[in-house]
């Protein structure tokens, strides 16, 4: 009986967990990158399949965020897949977030194929790391 206690509070919680996945203003999916060839260590690079933004604004709200398990910075940039390049942020620590970005310029209402670019930098002397790109979908309304 006691272990019929323990599975609801634990269904809950992956429950609460998939649902704060997915308010991140896009559909966020983990996955992971090898550090350094051969290292054995992993990064934490949170992917998404879209983001939502605004149409005719270049302010836009987001959640793109580098884990605070990992242990380098992240630089992101943000490219439509014709390689114009509409982001590109500062370095992020480990357990910081970008939540507001500005555009190189305004998008029109519709869907745009996009790249989010990880460069991933060791915290001690910020030398390069392997980096990830992920393939989403602007949703612009």
């Amino acid at each position: 009986m006691k272990e019929k206690r323990h599975i609801l509070p634990a269904l809950f919680l992956v429950f609460v967990l998939l649902l704060s996945g997915c308010n991140s203003g896009g559909d966020r999916v983990e996955r992971f990158a090898e550090a350094a060839p051969d290292s054995g260590e992993n990064i934490a690079i949170p992917g998404y399949e879209k983001l939502s933004f605004e149409a005719g604004k270049t302010a836009q709200a987001v959640n793109l965020k580098n884990p605070a398990e990992n242990a380098c910075t992240f630089v992101l940039t943000l490219s439509l897949t014709d390689g114009e390049t509409l982001w590109t942020g500062k370095a992020l620590s480990p357990g910081e977030a970008f939540t507001r970005i500005t555009l190189t310029r305004v998008l029109d209402a519709g869907d745009y194929p996009a790249t989010l670019h990880y460069d991933c930098y060791t915290i001690e002397d910020n030398r390069p790391l392997n980096g990830a790109e992920i393939q989403l979908t602007l949703e612009v309304k």
